[in-house]
C-alpha cells in the first residue's frame, strides 16, 4: 500500500525520492499502525447487546478523532521514509522507539477523546476518572505525544548526519533543517502544555484541564508562520 501512495503522491522536483519502494521495515510500521488502528476502535466498547452497540455508536466521534491522529503520525513517518529510504542500525534503534511508542501512544489518545465525546457531545461513555485527574491525563498524553515527535526530530537529525552520503542537493539540505524546525514546533506545544497544566494544577484543576487543552490549539498559528516562512525561502531554489 505505502509503494502505491508514493507513486501517486505529488512530489517536488527539487527533491530526490529514494524510498519509492517500500522496504522491510516500512512494512513492520505499517503494520504497527494497523493494529494500533484496531487498538483503538476496539478498545472502545464490546457490542454484546443492543444497549452496547448504541453505545459504541457514540463513540464513533472519539474513534475518528482518534484515527485522525494516528493517521498523521503515519504520514510523518510515510514522507520521511519516502525521501530518505535510511535503513542504517541507529535508524532501525529510533524506528523500533518510534513503532514502540504508536502502540503506547493509543491508549491515552483513546481515553483523552472519549473524556472529550464525554464533554462536548453529552455522551455516556462509561469512563472511570475523576475532576482532579485531568490534568494528569492531558499530561500523560502530552508525555506521549512529545515523544513521538521528539523521535521523528530525531529521524531527520540522522538524515543530516548522512548528507553526504545520501548525496543531498542544496534544497533537499534546506528541507531536511525546516523539517527539524518544524518538529521541534510539534514537540515544543505537548512540553508547553505539560508545563502549564502542571503549574496551574497546584491551584486549580479545572483552568489547569482547560489551559493545558487550549495549549494545542498553538499548533495553527506557528505552523501557518512555519509554511509561510518555509514557502519564503524555498523559492530560492527554484
Amino acid at each position: 500500500m505505502r509503494t502505491e501512495i508514493n507513486r501517486n503522491r505529488q512530489h517536488d522536483p527539487r527533491i530526490t525520492y529514494r524510498g519509492a519502494t517500500a522496504s522491510r521495515l516500512d512494512n513492520l510500521t505499517d503494520a504497527v499502525f494497523g493494529i494500533a488502528i484496531t487498538l483503538s476502535i476496539f478498545n472502545l466498547a464490546n457490542p454484546n447487546s443492543f444497549g452496547d452497540l448504541l453505545t459504541f455508536t457514540k463513540t464513533l466521534p472519539a474513534f475518528l478523532i482518534s484515527i485522525s491522529f494516528i493517521v498523521l503520525v503515519w504520514n510523518e513517518h510515510l514522507h520521511f521514509s519516502e525521501i530518505y529510504a535510511l535503513n542504517d542500525g541507529r535508524l532501525m534503534i529510533l524506528n523500533t522507539a518510534f513503532i514502540a511508542l504508536v502502540i503506547f501512544y493509543v491508549y491515552p489518545l483513546r481515553f483523552l477523546t472519549l473524556f472529550l465525546t464525554n464533554f462536548f457531545f453529552q455522551t455516556d461513555v462509561s469512563l472511570n476518572i475523576e475532576g482532579y485527574q485531568v490534568p494528569h491525563l492531558m499530561i500523560y498524553y502530552g508525555c506521549a505525544a512529545f515523544a513521538l515527535y521528539f523521535i521523528l526530530f530525531l529521524f531527520y537529525g540522522r538524515a543530516m548526519t548522512l548528507t553526504r552520503s545520501l548525496q543531498m542537493n542544496p534544497f533537499e539540505e534546506f528541507y531536511t533543517k525546516a523539517q527539524q524546525k518544524r518538529l521541534a514546533i510539534m514537540c515544543a506545544v505537548p512540553l508547553l502544555s505539560i508545563g502549564l497544566t502542571a503549574l496551574i494544577n497546584r491551584y486549580s484543576y479545572i483552568w489547569a484541564s482547560v489551559v493545558g487543552g487550549i495549549t494545542y490549539c498553538l499548533y495553527i498559528p506557528t505552523m501557518l508562520m512555519w509554511y509561510r516562512s518555509f514557502e519564503k525561502k524555498a523559492k530560492a531554489y527554484e
